[in-house]
């Protein structure tokens, strides 16, 4: 069964929604109603099969337990067969080894405690989109390149006499392509910084700190004059590597690493293998999976989870780890209590040779002050939303308050965006923290 909303689009995305029970379907349709979206409904996994056939579906919202066929089944048959589909899994905390197997065989986008809020289905559902949108688009870029490649092999089959006159429409391609790959580049970039927010989004809001270690990670491998590839990946690694953590338990969630009692440290060590699972199939974040595996070990084999030593652990997993740390220790997620900048750094020089490289610890000191979580920098100014103009440049990322990315770091403002952020604020009550480059304010 299915039933058409309305849409201020010229393309209306379609969601298709997959449960057992009426009342939850009946309770899906009251609440997206009035959605931007079109809504499809099935009461099984083979009927969602069948809608799937019938239909052109961008996401999946799925229900774990249902007889016959499990969420997990179902979205790995749907992914087989549509591989393009997002999903979304709605589970329990008692079905975590079937959510464990739908992530890797079914690829889910995200999974949703039942009961679920609301808004934090609507919100998840809203972002599955748009990860969609930005993925039709680089579909498009990469068609668009394909296209100026064979042009550019028409070009050198031309007459001589014309020689001049291509050479020009070529210098003109080439700007275009170049700009085409660039935009491909920013368009992955976002691709993971969003997926990075949205993992970290079941985490206390205020200690959602991933792309500050990945900034951190970014500019120590910069100074280590590694090859630009490997910092590509050691910033990718800083954003996804507390994405294992979506397997463990709120409360344990909920502890600093110092606070967990044995049983919970049982659980918690296995999140680096967890998350790197997760990633080591994904073409192109093979190092980035390395290095979320690895970066708990320490240098004298004391760590987690192979026990490796000194140069058994990839340099990257080595950077990972002391940002990990450096921020970790600010926000009281590694001791009982958060210590400023200097006490971290301090606490981390006592354990050089044992956990971290003193060349590492020599380059973190360099940077120390750029890091420090309780102060801005001179060329950093807070600014409300009301006051913010076109042309200023963010210098800390901008998150809602779920934490998910809003805008990212370094990109410039636009009059659609401060609409945008208004809108934003008024809906969840609440104001956002903005951080702009003084140089941009006129």
């Amino acid at each position: 069964m299915s039933i058409a909303v309305p849409s201020i689009n010229k393309i209306q995305d379609s969601v298709l929604f997959v449960d057992d029970e009426p009342q939850i379907l009946r309770a899906l349709k009251r609440l997206f109603k009035k959605a931007s979206f079109t809504c499809h409904f099935a009461e099984s996994g083979i009927d969602g099969l069948k809608m799937l056939e019938e239909q052109d579906i961008d996401l999946i919202v799925s229900d774990m337990r249902m007889p016959h066929m499990d969420g997990a089944e179902f979205l790995t048959q749907a992914r087989q067969k549509y591989p393009e589909i997002k999903s979304i899994l709605l589970t329990g905390h008692s079905d975590i080894a079937s959510t464990i197997t739908a992530l890797n065989k079914g690829g889910i986008y995200r999974y949703i405690s039942k009961p679920w809020e609301d808004e934090d289905l609507k919100h998840s559902i809203e972002e599955a989109l748009k990860v969609k949108r930005l993925e039709r688009d680089k579909h498009k870029l990469l068609l668009l390149t394909h296209r100026q490649n064979k042009k550019l092999k028409s070009f050198n089959s031309e007459l001589e006499e014309k020689v001049q006159q291509r050479t020009e429409e070529l210098s003109r391609t080439m700007n275009l392509l170049d700009q085409s790959y660039t935009e491909l580049i920013d368009s992955y970039d976002i691709f993971v910084r969003v997926f990075s927010s949205v993992v970290s989004s079941r985490f206390r809001v205020e200690l959602q700190k991933p792309t500050v270690v990945a900034e951190l990670a970014s500019e120590i491998a910069t100074l280590c004059d590694l090859p630009k590839p490997i910092i590509q990946q050691v910033l990718y690694a800083g954003l996804l590597h507390e994405l294992g953590k979506i397997t463990l338990q709120d409360e344990v969630l909920a502890c600093s690493e110092a606070s967990l009692t044995k049983e919970q440290q049982k659980e918690y060590i296995k999140y680096p293998s967890r998350g790197a699972s997760i990633l080591i199939n994904i073409k192109g974040l093979e190092s980035c999976s390395q290095f979320i595996t690895e970066h708990l070990e320490n240098l004298d084999g004391s760590g987690f989870p192979k026990k490796l030593c000194r140069g058994e652990i990839s340099y990257g997993a080595k950077i990972l780890r002391i940002s990990r740390d450096f921020i970790g220790l600010q926000l009281g997620l590694i001791e009982n209590t958060p210590r400023d900048a200097n006490q971290a750094f301090a606490h981390i020089k006592s354990r050089a040779g044992s956990t971290y490289e003193l060349k590492l610890i020599n380059i973190l000191h360099k940077i120390l002050d750029k890091y420090d979580l309780c102060s801005l920098s001179p060329n950093e100014s807070a600014m409300d939303v009301m006051a913010l103009h076109p042309g200023m440049v963010v210098s800390k990322d901008i998150v809602n308050n779920f934490g998910i990315l809003l805008i990212s770091k370094g990109r410039t403002i636009t009059e659609k965006n401060i609409e945008q952020l208004v809108t934003i604020e008024k809906i969840e009550e609440c104001k956002l923290r903005i951080i702009v480059n003084t140089d941009s304010i006129k």
